[in-house]
């Protein structure tokens, strides 16, 4: 193993500690009102994302090209990326209620990238250059947004429920508000939407310049088809939206359509696609 692949590993542990310990106490703070808790899971939250970037950049070492060309590379970059939404949302909102939901899922997706032995491919000089490395980056930043809507969307359902059984005490009285939700769901759901449409572009010229020779039927891929299927369903439940729709029927698309991220992110990339996967 290189020092660069060994300092992988090393910050990867680190992060998934420093995950752990975050989860763990935003989920107390549900249940306890201490200042100390809400502070040290913050302060493990960004320690772990730190930690989490250091692993990307490392492995981009060991690897000489983007640290997120597999399936465990990209999960380290999604784990990050729900990471760093929890912090901003956090940060620009002084509000901690989305942490029990994004640390616990950051966590299971750097877990499951750490834990398995990463192969190290031989150099594909088509995996590199700016255009790959942005289209990779912006799908798995539309994907955290849609995670982070989802989140958005089951603490909606929850406060809406709280609030008609009369039930608004303990750990649901630290929720935040309908209208607080409702917009910060919007707002995922219009980044997921704009990061997802640049990202599909960079990666349809992407693919004309480097497939068309050898696989000249590779706008077939279902992998692609199943994206831009993905990008009109969020793009009806954001017009939808806009349009007066009742904030929980967006809510339950919200959540309904992150089934089908995870169904492109993992079902379609290993058992479909043939040509446009993490392994090939």
């Amino acid at each position: 193993m290189t020092a660069a692949a060994q300092l992988a590993s090393t910050l990867g542990w680190l992060a998934l500690v420093a995950y752990a310990l975050s989860a763990v106490l935003y989920t107390t703070s549900l249940f306890r009102t201490a200042a100390w808790i809400g502070r040290s899971a913050t302060a493990f939250a960004v320690l772990g994302a730190v930690c989490n970037f250091g692993t990307l950049y490392a492995r981009s070492l060991a690897l000489h090209t983007v640290p997120y060309r597999d399936l465990l590379g990209s999960m380290k970059l999604f784990g990050f990326f729900l990471a760093v939404l929890n912090i901003a949302l956090e940060f620009r909102h002084r509000d901690r209620s989305l942490g029990p939901f994004l640390m616990p899922a950051a966590l299971v997706f750097l877990l499951l990238a750490v834990v398995q032995t990463t192969p190290v491919h031989k150099d594909a000089p088509e995996l590199k250059g700016p255009i790959f490395a942005l289209h990779v980056t912006l799908n798995m930043l539309a994907y955290a947004a849609f995670a982070v809507a989802c989140a958005l969307s089951l603490l909606y359902v929850v406060v809406g429920r709280s609030l008609k059984k009369h039930a608004f005490t303990g750990p649901a009285s630290r929720l935040p508000s309908l209208s607080y939700l409702e917009r910060a769901n919007r707002t995922s759901l219009s980044l997921g939407i704009l990061s997802l449409t640049v990202g599909v572009l960079l990666g349809l010229f992407w693919a004309s310049r480097m497939w068309r020779g050898e696989h000249p039927l590779w706008a077939l891929d279902p992998k692609i088809w199943f994206a831009l299927a993905t990008l009109a369903f969020y793009v009806f439940v954001l017009v939808r939206a806009h349009r007066g729709a009742a904030p929980v029927s967006t809510a339950r698309l919200s959540i309904a359509g992150f089934v089908l991220v995870l169904l492109s992110y993992t079902a379609v990339n290993l058992l479909v696609s043939k040509l446009h996967d993490f392994t090939s």
